[in-house]
């Protein structure tokens, strides 16, 4: 969990639209919305591709929460009448859990214009009830001075490790996305998929010997610069940042099977301020989501987006990676946590 920056900035519209006669402070108080956002790199991205633009056309203030999504989401069951945030960012399992418990708005055309450009596959993935607007790529990672030939897929991945001829760092349970980005991934590349992972956790056993794990994302890049691994499980933009901060031998690949689809949903909950349509819609905007590509050297949603040359080759289409079936998963997640706690214990 982030530093909690809970701005409790009430949105009372009602009195706003009525408050033709009253003092110029109350009015401006009606004009704001609370919106979420990870921190550091992700907050400057929220705070410049969606917060200003917003602002500039409603004249209205986006306070910035800074948490996590299962934070935002207790907040928002513990006061479903006034919530205290306007916009949720969320993890696609927890984006359908807020659905399933119809604490959130369905997202429709009338409602955001922009969402027409954003593939229906992508708002159909959290029930209709938010969409994604951003993504990011579990795939392989290589330190490209020691690995000249990196493994292609994740079956070479699993055969050059369990053989001794590379060192693999991989996420540990502790990482909130390695059921998704790891168990399922792999599992689904050696023929299994959410139903049956044993392929996974034959592919871990023959591999023990030869891996580590990262539990956070600065581990799995100490681990290739110290030279304590050779190739890992990895985030393609976290890999581009590291690039672009000077670590030029760093290199990744998507898997031909396809590394799974990590998306960042956005949601609306019921009975926040209506401003935050305009923000939502402001987030789907092809112009601010090129802006927040260009920053975070992820994968956005609207289909008008352009990359910049640095950023084309690096992105990786949605439509060539693997689709988590969020929903099942999320079904299976706990019993996946057990079976690795008993067979691999970290």
């Amino acid at each position: 969990m982030k530093r909690r920056h809970f701005l409790g900035g009430s949105a009372m519209v009602g009195a706003g639209l009525m408050a033709g006669g009253l003092p110029r402070l109350a009015n401006a108080q009606s004009k704001e919305i609370t919106v979420t956002a990870f921190g550091g790199v992700w907050e400057e991205a929220v705070r410049t591709c969606f917060v200003a633009p917003f602002e500039a056309k409603t004249k209205a203030k986006a306070n910035v929460s800074l948490g996590g999504p299962p934070q935002w989401l207790a907040q928002v069951e513990a006061n479903q009448a006034k919530p205290p945030v306007d916009v949720l960012i969320m993890t696609p399992d927890l984006a359908l859990s807020a659905a399933k418990a119809d604490l959130v708005d369905t997202f429709t055309v009338d409602k955001l214009p922009n969402l027409a450009k954003i593939p229906q596959e992508l708002t159909d993935s959290v029930m209709g009830k938010g969409t994604l607007f951003d993504y990011g790529v579990g795939g392989i990672t290589f330190h490209k001075e020691r690995v000249s030939n990196p493994p292609k897929s994740f079956a070479e991945f699993v055969d050059r490790v369990a053989s001794g001829e590379l060192v693999a760092s991989v996420p540990s349970i502790s990482y909130a996305v390695t059921p998704i980005m790891l168990i399922w991934a792999m599992a689904k590349a050696l023929g299994g998929g959410v139903e049956n992972v044993d392929p996974f956790f034959k592919a871990m056993e023959k591999m023990k010997d030869n891996l580590v794990y990262w539990g956070g994302p600065n581990d799995f890049f100490n681990h290739l610069s110290s030279g304590e691994a050779d190739v890992g499980i990895y985030f393609d933009g976290r890999t581009w940042n590291h690039y672009d901060s000077g670590a030029t031998w760093i290199d990744f690949i998507n898997p031909e099977e396809g590394g799974s689809l990590n998306g960042v949903a956005v949601q609306k909950p019921k009975n926040a301020d209506p401003l935050a349509w305009d923000y939502i819609n402001e987030i789907l905007d092809a112009q601010n989501q090129t802006k927040f590509a260009d920053i975070m050297n992820y994968g956005v949603t609207n289909t008008d987006v352009v990359y910049s040359e640095k950023l084309k080759p690096r992105i990786t289409p949605w439509q060539k990676t693997a689709f988590p079936p969020y929903e099942q998963i999320a079904e299976v997640r706990n019993e996946w946590v057990d079976r690795w706690n008993r067979e691999i214990g970290r």
